[in-house]
């Protein structure tokens, strides 16, 4: 961090407050000069104006030529059909199978008509494969004959109430010995037409059958209907309002926050990119206002243009879709696909404007990071990437709104208005708080993020120099520190946590020894900790320093063990909650099965080196040592904790753990910041585990005081309510304790930059020093 961004900091945490005239002053600014760009009017206003009437347009001119095409069936051995009940009728389908005759175009050969060298089966494959037929069915000899005969007497055999003797059971075997008859239809899976064709082919077929079991059933003086013994109806009961929204209200929220995530992108991008390359940008650093104020001003100008082609483009294809759908008359009375309700569609905006800022914080901080606007534009779609899976979350069949899915970022708010459209006020107004409280922390991440961007000069114009390989290679050996950069420590972290999700791709079942169960261990942790191992020899000057292997204060090491003992019944407590909000499915608890009892059967010892220590050691070198300590770099504490503690957490497999392992890792990444060591992380780390892993043997044991502690339940062994209520009271005083400590190293501070590259990082610093 160069000495002149540690000074705009200085300068803004000196600064009690934001003046709104500033911040007003560079919203107008900014509008001003994005509404003189006409491509920015056209891609917010123009293109959503003229786009969704000009598809309507086409739609109805399309649909006034559609028509359902007919399917050609060819059937060879007509003959065959003699004694059956009727199939074909003049020369189409008999009309009581089938409600549209006239969509199958039949026609109709003997097996003496395709007698040749060939055959009629070549024939008939070529047929098909031609386009000539869409389906071939051939219809087998003795269908209604011989064989057919025969099943129906061995039928009536076993049938006669009279002759209840031992040929009635040979009869019956031999009902079930006779081989059916079975019809062949030859298709073609590569021609829609054709699969279209074998499927109304098929209806046919079956209600063909059908007659045909009824006509057997009165044969026998089986009246047919006394087969069925009821009928059913259906009645949807849902509200009007509900009806008509189902479709849009998830159709319209996704399609509104993925046209308010472009139109924030290319405005900043413009607003930060652009201004680099025009040479304002630097006018604008150097005028009186804050890097707070340029913040807020641009954020809100493109926060407006978000919202605007949201709006516009949501607008646009309501107004289009209900003239459309009117004029085609396309839903019916039960259908979910209708003209979109316009009023309860307000519900929009709810989601709209924090979301719109939300992402317009992305935005701008992204694009800060960028050189030119070209450059900008690669970044849209790993940040598309990142955010959509959010957005796509809603509209996966089962996902409702409820305390799990309300506390994740976007979903959570999507779900809510969602709820809102379809008049389901009851259920939405419960989760409301839990929904703001996400929605408002990612929003104050996000504009923090961005704001620390416009702080940082190096951010902002750094980067300028070519780059090649040869030099940077040799740059990052020469150049070696004692600790990582953020960037190796972003790269740590990547190649951990890619090189985990390919392993676990090769793990096709779970082992069903404790060697297999011991293996499958520890290659995930040989994973986490090799990458970061080989970086820390080869990119720093202490492999010590850079994996944070320090020696703390003394009392820190029974504080640790303490805090570890007292604070895991919360763990567990939490850990339950967690499986209650996000169940594991059957399958995967089935799954991990052997797991547990292989754990279960283990000599303790072994368990505790496998499942306690190895982890423990593993994890906390390459999180808390040596990707935190590349983090806490250039003032990065609230980033250094916050991210090693979702990179803990993404690296356990089974989202239950990792919800549980982020939470985890705050505290451990808090204790570590505070001590500056890696070692009480290790040994908190540890003695949680092996309280996990010993629970039940402890309660299993013959040890009288453990009933003061635990208390067998149906799920094992849990905590003793009481002792859950002092451990919180414990681990709430040892936490206060590591609070008042000051880490033995003080990390937060960049090494100096030498005078050479410090010009590269500000370009500000020559003139400085001039």
């Amino acid at each position: 961090m160069s000495a002149r961004t540690s000074v705009i900091r200085s300068t803004e945490e000196d600064t009690d407050r934001t003046r709104l005239s500033a911040v007003w002053l560079i919203y107008l600014r900014e509008m001003r000069d994005q509404l003189r760009d006409r491509r920015t009017l056209f891609t917010i206003a123009v293109l959503p104006i003229m786009l969704y009437p000009l598809v309507g347009m086409l739609l109805m001119q399309i649909a006034q030529f559609s028509q359902e095409n007919p399917t050609s069936v060819c059937l060879i051995g007509s003959e065959h059909l003699e004694g059956a009940p009727p199939l074909i009728e003049g020369s189409q389908l008999a009309a009581s199978l089938i409600d549209a005759p006239e969509s199958i175009q039949l026609r109709t050969y003997r097996y003496d008509e395709l007698s040749s060298d060939s055959g009629w089966r070549s024939r008939a494959e070529g047929w098909v494969q031609a386009g000539a037929f869409d389906v071939v069915a051939v219809i087998p000899p003795n269908l209604a004959g011989e064989k057919s005969a025969e099943a129906s007497a061995a039928a009536d055999s076993t049938t006669d109430g009279n002759q209840s003797t031992p040929s009635s059971a040979s009869g019956s075997n031999d009902a079930e010995s006779v081989e059916q008859p079975r019809i062949e239809m030859l298709y073609n899976v590569g021609s829609d037409q054709s699969v279209l064709a074998r499927e109304r082919l098929v209806g046919v077929l079956s209600a063909w059958r059908g007659e045909w079991i009824k006509q057997r059933l009165a044969h026998v003086g089986i009246d047919p209907d006394s087969l069925l013994p009821f009928e059913w109806s259906d009645s949807n009961v849902a509200p009007q309002q509900t009806r008509e929204a189902a479709f849009w209200s998830k159709l319209l929220p996704f399609i509104m926050l993925v046209w308010a995530m472009t139109g924030a992108f290319y405005p900043a991008i413009d607003l930060v990119a652009g201004e680099k390359e025009r040479g304002t940008l630097e006018t604008l650093l150097c005028s009186p206002a804050l890097r707070s104020e340029i913040v807020w001003g641009k954020l809100a100008a493109v926060a407006t243009f978000s919202m605007s082609t949201a709006l516009l483009n949501a607008g646009s294809m309501l107004i289009t879709s209900s003239l459309v759908f009117k004029n085609l008359n396309i839903a019916g009375a039960s259908s979910s696909l209708g003209a979109p309700p316009l009023a309860p569609m307000l519900w929009l905006l709810v989601a709209l404007i924090p979301l719109s800022i939300l992402f317009s914080a992305l935005a701008l901080a992204v694009a800060a990071m960028a050189r030119s606007s070209k450059e900008g534009q690669y970044y849209l779609m790993p940040l598309m990437m990142v955010t959509l899976p959010l957005v796509m979350l809603p509209m996966l069949p089962g996902t409702t709104l409820n305390f799990g899915t309300s506390l994740i970022p976007v979903t959570g708010m999507f779900l809510l208005v969602r709820s809102l459209v379809e008049g389901q006020y009851a259920s939405a107004v419960f989760f409301v708080p839990m929904v703001l409280t996400v929605t408002g922390s990612c929003l104050w991440l996000a504009a923090r993020w961005a704001r620390r961007q416009f702080e940082d000069e190096s951010v902002l114009f750094g980067g300028g120099e070519q780059w090649e390989l040869g030099m940077w290679v040799r740059h990052l050996w020469r150049d070696r520190q004692t600790a990582a950069t953020p960037a190796q420590a972003y790269a740590c972290g990547a190649i951990i946590l890619v090189c985990l999700f390919f392993a676990r791709l090769t793990v096709s079942e779970m082992p069903t020894t404790f060697a297999g169960i011991a293996k499958l261990v520890m290659m995930p942790q040989t994973l986490i900790v090799f990458p970061a191992l080989i970086m820390a020899v080869m990119l720093t000057t202490s492999t010590r320093q850079s994996l944070r292997i320090r020696m703390p204060h003394w009392t820190t090491f029974p504080m640790g063990v303490l805090l570890a003992i007292t604070l895991h019944p919360s763990y567990m407590m939490l850990s339950k909650f967690i499986n209650h909000l996000y169940p594991v499915s059957e399958q995967a608890a089935e799954a991990m099965r052997p797991f547990a009892e292989q754990i279960a059967a283990a000599p303790w010892s072994a368990v505790l080196l496998l499942m306690a220590l190895l982890p423990a050691v593993c994890e906390e070198l390459a999180f808390r040592g040596f990707i935190f300590g590349g983090l806490v770099r250039e003032n990065g504490k609230l980033r250094a904790v916050v991210l090693t503690a979702l990179m803990f957490g993404i690296s356990h497999g089974v989202l239950q753990q990792s919800i549980a392992a982020s939470m985890m890792g705050l505290i451990l990444g808090w204790i570590t910041l505070k001590t500056g060591s890696v070692l009480p992380g290790i040994l908190i780390h540890f003695t949680n585990n092996a309280l996990s892993v010993s629970l039940g043997r402890i309660a299993e044991s013959n040890w009288h005081a453990a009933s003061l502690f635990l208390q067998e339940t149906e799920m094992g062994p849990v905590y003793q309510p009481f002792w859950t209520l002092i451990g919180m009271g414990v681990a709430a005083t040892c936490l206060l304790y590591f609070g008042t400590m000051n880490p033995v190293v003080d990390e937060s501070d960049s090494e100096p930059v030498e005078q050479g590259h410090r010009d590269l990082i500000d370009p500000t610093a020559a003139l400085a020093s001039a």
